[in-house]
């Protein structure tokens, strides 16, 4: 398996910035990658960030990055004889990848329909912002506008949040990111299926479903306990914020009453930390503020490298907000050897951001850089693997099934990351196994929200109802040799292993990749841990909401005021578990490829996020002055806003990425003559009166309905949207004719409203399969059907405390 995608040929086809991460995750894992691109050149080249003084589109910092590993073409779409360069492409690809809207997709010649004639088993992926149907599939959008549209800016920064500062963006490109990340997923499952039934697939990726799709329990407060979170709740885990300290913040999470417990006895044991309001995780819910100032207390009285390691040692959840600047020089990411250099003929050596993941067969290379524009451009007989001889469809294209029907995941993983990668790859057909015991109940079992007018129950947490749709949940005891033991069995009769267990445990129960491989060496084996499986800090425990401070995206997020903020939602489990289905889904492809072989995938979710973050370390590199925080302004684009609108906490995200934006939104706004401005005439110039620029548009703004404003400027094509709560999400018609909601009566709790996949596929089944399982539902079903062991000695094993 050492050969990773090699044999995969894609095209990307694209406006910069979604295709060309999307591309970008297989080119790095050795896809022959063809990017094509106007004959000016993509948005990326025109974004940078660029050294001081310099704004070559060759050495755009965000093309920089996106766009390594590829060979590159210009070709004008636009053109009729173009097209036929690219219908050429198109019989020799496997896989092509785009993010234009259903408009352009017509004036460039993306015809799926018209592409599969030409090559039955392509797979077409669109990544657009609403989607290629519904209500707002032609709406204008931006990262800002998807981000706020898809309701993560809603809980932004959170905690207790006052009604006059707007909800806000991380900085960065997360929307535009994540849509690309959930694509790459989607479209290697596809090519799974389409390489063996040489049927290939269209796969339609919503980035405002995306977006949505990260919600998870804030989503399911509001369909199962009807509250509907925003910046201003309380957390269910307390404390868990950022504190002050002598020279930084550091964030602190105790999600279970132990590690609060600990936490306790690393403060001193102060006599406040045992009164009533703060002994229950729910109590502490309803202090936020007064625990968060009796903590901060305790914090400016110490250094963050000082308590980061107190507390990590006491094995409470604890980690600095770092800077650029001393991620470059960290000890652990110097050691995992994180970050590559890359020689570029125009901007020289660089050190960019490394792989997300390890691997046991290190296909993740860095190896070319980024493609000058039309390097390519005399060697297009030279730029693919040659083509594999074509697959008979093998079954009719109204029957195909879904893209990873027959895999067989064997899923150890609890909380959020794991189970969230599982979940995806239950959505696109897999049989995923999830193996848990009611001796060690996952922490979403126990976590709000439930029903209110229900007792709390194991079955009846909406956290863990979204988290594991499309599951089988089987009961096994880890800490009985027999209950090991049904593990290894069932690994036999399995495709691939994921935990996200904490750094060794796997090991010390005899389940590591060295046990796994002695007696299955084929099996496929993700390890998902906050700091990796190597480095000085391995040992050291992880929650999703640690990991932005870590990778520096909480450093550049907040307001103006200067002072870091929390992102709002626990962003890195859901990034860690999106990489690990991509990783996961490219070595199934490779193995398909290559044949039989296992892999290992080391996924630190510390270094997804900073690929996923890649825009500051971008600007870091060029040898600029940080980024601090800038609420929702962007380093370049005026206007880039969220203002308030008519009503209680009503707010609308509306930009300018682009100069005709600007101009239709003065046109849109009545007042043309703001376009010739001398003050607005140009980007720069709206950059450096943006504070004037943002007080015209609030004025206007603020006695208007968002959606009267989104209707409008969209009519004139300004990216805008509002900034959505959860019960405007469920409320929404453009979501309900995307049929992106699953509808489930769960046997304990009822009908019920839960988020489901952020793709349709067009010739394959989109059903998600199955409401989360009851706790240990299907043990005997599982160990019957694949063990075959009988009545009999299942009850035995149950009498011994092995399986539930």
């Amino acid at each position: 398996m050492s050969n990773g995608l090699e044999a995969l040929n894609v095209v990307e086809v694209g406006g910069g910035f979604v295709a060309a991460m999307t591309a970008k995750m297989l080119a790095d894992l050795g896809a022959a990658v063809v990017k094509i691109e106007p004959p000016e050149g993509d948005a990326a080249r025109r974004r940078g960030p660029f050294r001081a003084g310099q704004s070559d589109p060759e050495a755009s910092g965000s093309y920089l990055y996106l766009n390594g590993n590829k060979r590159g073409l210009t070709l004008d779409l636009t053109q009729i004889g173009e097209q036929a360069e690219l219908d050429a492409l198109v019989r020799q690809a496997d896989l092509l990848v785009h993010d234009f809207q259903p408009a352009e997709m017509v004036r460039r010649g993306l015809d799926y329909e018209r592409f599969k004639t030409l090559n039955s088993r392509l797979v077409m992926v669109s990544v657009t912002p609403f989607g290629t149907t519904g209500p707002y599939r032609d709406y204008a959008a931006s990262d800002l506008t998807l981000y706020h549209g898809g309701g993560l800016g809603w809980l932004c920064p959170g905690k207790g949040t006052p009604l006059s500062r707007p909800p806000i963006a991380p900085f960065g490109q997360h929307a535009y990111a994540q849509g690309a990340l959930h694509a790459a997923v989607a479209a290697l499952a596809s090519c799974y299926s389409a390489i063996d039934s040489g049927v290939g697939e269209h796969v339609d990726v919503s980035i405002q479903e995306v977006v949505t799709f990260f919600l998870g329990r804030t989503f399911s407060s509001h369909t199962y306990a009807g509250v509907t979170e925003s910046r201003r709740s309380p957390s269910p885990y307390e404390p868990q914020s950022l504190y002050r300290c002598q020279d930084g913040y550091l964030y602190i999470i105790c999600a279970e009453q132990a590690q609060w417990e600990r936490l306790i006895e690393v403060m001193g044991n102060p006599d406040w930390a045992y009164e009533e309001r703060f002994a229950t995780r729910d109590k502490r819910g309803q202090q936020t503020e007064p625990l968060k100032e009796l903590i901060s207390q305790w914090t400016a009285q110490h250094t963050v490298e000082e308590l980061f390691h107190t507390c990590q040692n006491a094995r409470v959840g604890a980690a600095p907000v770092l800077t650029q600047a001393q991620l470059e020089r960290h000890e652990h990411l110097r050691e995992r050897q994180y970050f590559q250099p890359i020689e570029h003929p125009v901007v020289g050596t660089l050190q960019m951001p490394g792989a997300p993941y390890k691997l046991k067969d290190p296909w993740w290379q860095l190896h070319r850089p980024a493609p000058t524009l039309g390097e390519a451009n005399h060697e297009r007989e030279q730029l693919f693997n040659p083509i594999r001889p074509a697959v008979e469809a093998v079954e009719p294209w109204s029957q195909a099934a879904p893209p990873l029907a027959g895999v067989r995941i064997l899923d150890l993983g609890w909380v959020w990351a794991a189970p969230y990668c599982t979940m995806m790859l239950g959505f696109l057909g897999a049989e995923v196994i999830k193996v848990e015991s009611s001796t060690r109940l996952d922490i979403t079992r126990r976590t709000k929200p439930f029903p209110p007018n229900m007792k709390p129950g194991p079955n009846r947490s909406g956290y863990f109802g979204y988290l594991n749709q499309a599951k089988k949940s089987i009961g096994i005891n880890l800490s009985e040799p027999q209950g090991k033991a049904l593990v290894h069995r069932l690994a036999a009769r399995c495709d691939a292993m994921i935990s996200n267990y904490g750094t060794g445990v796997l090991e010390r129960l005899g389940l590591g990749p060295k046990d796994m491989h002695k007696t299955h060496p084929d099996l496929i084996i993700a390890m998902i841990s906050a700091f990796g499986q190597t480095g000085p800090l391995r040992q050291y425990m992880g929650y999703g909401p640690l990991i932005a401070p870590l990778a520096g995206v909480a450093d550049q997020t907040g307001y103006e005021d200067g002072v870091p903020q929390d992102v709002g939602m626990p962003y890195g489990d859901p990034n860690g578990g999106v990489y690990a289905a991509i990783a996961l889904t490219a070595a199934l492809v490779a193995r398909q490829h290559h044949g039989a072989g296992g892999q290992v995938i080391d996924l630190s979710m510390w270094e997804a996020m900073l690929c996923t973050g890649y825009e500051g370390w971008m600007n870091h590199v060029m040898g600029n002055p940080p980024y601090h925080p800038m609420a929702n302004h962007d380093p370049i684009w005026a206007p880039h806003n969220v203002y308030r609108c008519q009503g209680e906490d009503n707010w609308v995200a509306l930009c300018a990425t682009e100069e005709r934006h600007w101009q239709s939104l003065c046109q849109a706004m009545g007042q043309p003559q703001l376009a010739e401005d001398a003050r607005f005439v140009n980007a720069a110039a709206r950059k450096a009166n943006e504070g004037e620029l943002d007080r015209l548009l609030n004025a206007w703004c603020i006695d208007r309905d968002p959606w009267e404003i989104t209707q409008s400027l969209q009519a004139h094509a300004v990216p805008v949207f509002p900034s959505m709560s959860m019960a405007a999400l469920l409320a929404d018609p453009h979501l309900q004719a995307r049929q992106c909601f699953t509808y489930w009566n769960h046997p304990e709790v009822g009908p019920r409203t839960l988020m489901g996949a952020p793709w349709r596929l067009t010739h394959r089944p989109n059903g998600i399969g199955s409401y989360a399982p009851l706790l240990g539902e299907h043990t005997d079903e599982v160990l019957e059907t694949l063990l075959q062991i009988d009545a009999q000695e299942r009850a035995e094993l149950r009498a011994a405390g092995v399986i539930d």
